[in-house]
């Protein structure tokens, strides 16, 4: 599959130096980076009761309503 890719200069720049000392194609070190990013970082493992938190970490605040204890300076010792 195709597909544009938009890097800044800089990111640009370090995938080429990578690709003269790899000798790999720029296509190939973006599919192998992208593999290993997703082997690492997809949460398709994690418990559904994890994912759900995530989805939504603070109901309460979707409310509007955050209930705060009152603060109250403590006392000189």
């Amino acid at each position: 599959m195709n597909f544009s890719l938009h890097l800044d200069d800089d990111t640009l720049e370090r995938l080429n130096r990578a690709v003269e000392r790899s000798g790999q194609t720029r296509n190939r070190l973006i599919g192998v980076a992208v593999r290993e990013w997703l082997n690492r970082f997809e949460s398709a493992d994690w418990p559904p009761a994890l994912r759900e938190h995530f989805r939504n970490p603070a109901p309460e605040l979707q409310a509007g309503v955050v209930d705060f204890q009152v603060w109250k300076p403590g006392e000189d010792r």
